[in-house]
């Protein structure tokens, strides 16, 4: 069996948990716990601690990509396992510049809170890169980075990174998808889709060779470009068996958008929500 609990999301759910913006997911599959990044910081051990999942368990953290509401955790989680050494996946990518442009042109800095690589080493991170492919556990499988291949997903407007002295859109090249093979067929958590989830899942389709049953995550859509939106929503519903369990920064337009299309095939995160397959 599978299992993925919603250990942050922005959405509330189950009583005794603190809801804050960005997304931790814990997984359990053959015996094995991984946790899907860390939030913004301040709410994951707590709602480790309240779901009764204990980090000492966990085999490995997965990072999506460099954002500090999918990193923020990862330095108290480290400090909490009192500088064991844990395995820490993720796409080299995460570590360059990630920054939001404010209406007045400012930046402000979004990327991993304590900066480089060096400063989670110490308190017991052991980096591990995924190029292209990587298969650390039977039945998962990372992938990042993913090939843009669909014309219509673009980077999210406001989000920049630095090329020399040049502000830039910034496509998050990093960012990092995990596939589970189970009973139901693949599995793909993905968690804000910022290479855009057409993208993501005819990568996927590709690799895995099979359709994919569920996408988990978070999509990033209503701060997408219309275009983006409209043509990746269309994408979505017209896939049929697909089926769908998003939140965090999917945006309530979309969401609405997806219910109304999807009917029982969407599934709406929230806080301790578990969901096996």
């Amino acid at each position: 069996m599978t299992s993925i609990t919603v250990v942050v999301d922005n959405q509330p759910g189950l009583e005794g948990l603190t809801p804050e913006w960005g997304l931790a997911l814990w997984i359990e599959h053959q015996d094995q716990a991984i946790l899907y990044d860390t939030g913004m910081g301040p709410a994951l051990l707590p709602n480790l601690a309240a779901l009764g999942l204990d980090p000492a368990r966990l085999a490995a953290v997965v990072i999506s990509h460099g954002h500090l509401d999918h990193m923020g955790g990862l330095g108290p989680l480290l400090q909490a396992r009192g500088g064991e050494p844990l395995p820490v996946w993720c796409h080299v990518g995460t570590f360059e510049a990630h920054y939001k442009q404010e209406a007045d042109g400012s930046l402000k800095d979004i990327g991993p809170p304590l900066g480089g690589r060096a400063p989670y080493e110490d308190l017991g991170a052991h980096f591990k890169f995924v190029d292209v492919y990587a298969h650390p556990w039977p039945g998962v499988h990372l992938l990042a980075p993913i090939p843009r291949v669909v014309s219509h997903e673009e980077p999210a407007p406001g989000l920049v990174t630095l090329l020399g002295p040049a502000v830039v859109p910034d496509p998050v090249t990093e960012d990092l998808v995990v596939v589970i093979q189970s009973g139901s067929g693949p599995l793909v958590l993905t968690a804000c889709a910022h290479a855009g989830p057409a993208n993501i899942l005819e990568h996927v389709r590709q690799v895995m060779a099979a359709p994919v049953a569920w996408l988990i995550g978070g999509l990033h859509l209503d701060t997408a470009t219309p275009l983006h939106r409209q043509n990746s929503l269309a994408y979505l519903v017209n896939r049929q068996g697909l089926r769908l369990a998003v939140g965090h920064c999917t945006g309530p337009r979309s969401q609405a958008a997806l219910a109304q299309a999807l009917g029982a095939r969407l599934t709406p995160l929230s806080l301790g929500l578990r969901l096996e397959f």
